[in-house]
């Protein structure tokens, strides 16, 4: 059981036994009052029967001094206690009516908290419901942003991945031997590619050497290029800033035609291009195979 409805069954109950209590102790009281009022005129009916009538109408006209006919009532007060021998009203009838009182208005302040009680618990409820359903729509939006974010991810990644590039090596370098070329990416991979005697003299005759392709993220990038050799592995690193499209092959050439390890890595020249997805073609004729 609740606490209120408990508080509120012990209020009746002590309600009840205080109503019995009283009955008991006024009952008697209440006779007695009952018995004290049977008077006539501020005298009781019993000493009434006591006075002779005779008596009194033996006193003569002349007895009665000061005394005057009037159709008014009056009244004379009293200055000593009264002839009718009424009792005085019992101080605890008063009492026990103050605690009847007092017990009837604490039942309505209990019914009144039990009331503010349960009306509370209702609004709570309400209030936990409203917080549940914020946070339902809370985790249906980050779900829905989940979805959006996996859905990038599964265009970029899990289907057919074609951002290439390709890196290529022409010409033959003025002063010095390339023995290989180094190419790193920006995620760290690194790829050498060696090249022998008969390479490097197909680049001075204008042979082109592919030393690395794969496959790249399409977003701008910087390309590490090096290369070591004969008077090469001293000059250092050169950076190449580059954006590959996307689903595209990009192509990055090195000509180091004009190459010299005195000039530096500067001396390289760099272009890039894409590779047209579409060839011209020529439709073949007598005139033109």
């Amino acid at each position: 059981m609740d606490r209120p409805h408990a508080d509120a069954a012990r209020v009746g109950i002590m309600t009840l036994l205080a109503a019995a209590v009283l009955l008991a102790i006024c009952a008697p009281l209440a006779v007695q009052v009952a018995r004290a009022g049977e008077v006539g005129f501020g005298v009781r009916l019993d000493s009434l029967a006591s006075v002779s009538a005779g008596a009194e109408a033996s006193k003569p006209l002349s007895a009665v001094r000061g005394a005057r006919l009037t159709d008014r009532p009056r009244t004379v007060p009293r200055t000593g206690a009264s002839e009718s021998g009424a009792a005085d009203l019992d101080a605890r009838f008063l009492l026990y009516r103050q605690m009847l009182t007092q017990v009837a208005a604490d039942k309505d302040s209990v019914s009144r908290s039990a009331d503010n009680s349960e009306r509370a618990a209702l609004f709570a409820h309400v209030s936990d419901l409203s917080q549940l359903e914020r946070e339902l729509d809370q985790m249906e939006r980050l779900l829905d942003a989940q979805r959006a974010r996996l859905g990038v991810l599964q265009r970029d990644f899990a289907g057919r991945q074609r951002t290439e590039l390709d890196v290529l090596v022409t010409g033959g370098a003025l002063e010095g031997r390339v023995d290989s070329v180094v190419v790193t990416l920006e995620d760290g991979l690194r790829v050498a590619s060696a090249l022998n005697g008969t390479q490097r003299e197909s680049l001075k005759h204008g042979g082109t050497l592919e030393v690395f392709r794969g496959l790249v993220e399409p977003r701008e990038q910087v390309i590490d290029v090096a290369f070591l050799g004969e008077g090469w592995s001293a000059v250092g690193h050169g950076f190449i800033t580059l954006e590959p499209v996307r689903d595209r092959l990009t192509f990055l050439k090195l000509d180091l035609t004009q190459a010299q390890p005195a000039r530096g890595i500067t001396s390289v020249m760099a272009g890039s291009w894409l590779l047209d997805p579409e060839l011209p073609t020529v439709d073949a004729s007598r005139n033109r195979p």
